[in-house]
């Protein structure tokens, strides 16, 4: 794979393509030559139209994990966030919230490292972190649509 600058869409084609194996598996699935695919990696000012969503799109029809660097790069284009509901069902509220304030304490002592170390590690622990809790927020918000159709 080519080295592409982090939060383009080369590097998001190319994450896409590595959650589903690679390269060689990607263009196996959906039918292309790995010479063509290899293109959607490559910044070219001289190629015209790039490698097209089609095949991006059906990328991510056959194989969801290779969705998910693209929605994430497209949300931050948007000026937001997207957030992976996990496979696990909603739980307990009361679990949940004792769930939530663990998380929550552990996104504030991430950022004050980070923001203390001005580490590139720390920042991304801290991103892992807010990620984690919104995702017990997540399932707290559909536990409580679940319960209020009772």
């Amino acid at each position: 794979m080519r080295n592409n600058r982090p939060d383009s869409i080369q590097s998001a084609i190319a994450a896409a393509y590595k959650a589903n194996g690679g390269l060689e598996n990607t263009a196996s699935d959906i039918g292309v030559s790995t010479a063509l695919l290899s293109l959607g990696t490559r910044v070219d000012e001289k190629r015209q139209g790039g490698l097209g969503v089609n095949y991006l799109d059906r990328l991510s029809r056959m194989h969801r994990p290779s969705a998910l660097p693209l929605a994430q790069h497209f949300c931050a284009l948007g000026g937001g966030v997207f957030q992976p509901l996990e496979a696990s069902g909603p739980g307990c509220l009361i679990t949940l919230s004792g769930d939530a304030a663990k998380e929550f304490g552990d996104v504030v002592a991430s950022a004050l490292r980070a923001k203390l170390s001005m580490s590139t590690t720390d920042c991304d622990d801290t991103i892992l972190q807010i990620d984690e809790a919104m995702g017990v927020l997540v399932r707290m918000r559909a536990e409580a649509v679940r319960q209020r159709g009772r």
